[in-house]
């Protein structure tokens, strides 16, 4: 064999290893780079998890609210209510519409915060659909990113969700 076909061979391996090398190298870093996407909105929800606001907010929206008429939908409620209203049912829809947009994973928002996501969307559901229907809104507006992510949750039980963290653990 030629020398110069041998050395065409060596080049050809060694930039096939480059290319090899340089991809893999390339997928880590997008993985960590989007590990890292998720700090600062863990961070936020963590320290709006520790507000006692947040809680006591959560805690009407959940047990209070639905003993409430909504036959007037959010708007004709009193202004401390709407603002309880719009303060918990947007903060999910914020972490719902991160998870869309590919900021911080969907599975993991949906496992984490599944039975807080369902509660509150239960209780709101009556009101946001009232004040829709009052608005003469479409379903695309008041909510309306909360309760698709919601509904989505209703489908899947939390044991399904446990089961998805499993599996995204192993393949880490």
């Amino acid at each position: 064999m030629d020398v110069s076909v041998l050395i065409n061979i060596g080049a050809v391996i060694v930039s096939i290893s480059a290319v090899v090398a340089s991809s893999r190298i390339s997928r880590n870093q997008f993985k960590a780079q989007r590990h890292g996407n998720h700090i600062e909105p863990l961070i936020d929800l963590l320290e709006e998890f520790r507000s006692l606001e947040f809680h006591r907010n959560y805690a009407f929206i959940r047990d209070e609210l639905p003993k409430l008429s909504s036959d007037k939908g959010i708007s004709g409620l009193d202004d401390e209510v709407q603002r309880k209203i719009y303060d918990i049912g947007y903060f999910f829809q914020l972490y719902a519409i991160l998870a869309y947009l590919d900021i911080i994973d969907e599975q993991f928002v949906g496992t984490l915060l599944h039975r807080r996501y369902v509660e509150i969307w239960r209780s709101l559901q009556p009101f946001v659909h009232k004040e829709r229907e009052l608005q003469s809104l479409s379903d695309s507006a008041i909510l309306n990113i909360f309760e698709h992510f919601a509904t989505q949750l209703l489908a899947h039980p939390p044991s399904d969700m446990r089961m998805m963290l499993a599996q995204g653990r192993r393949r880490r």
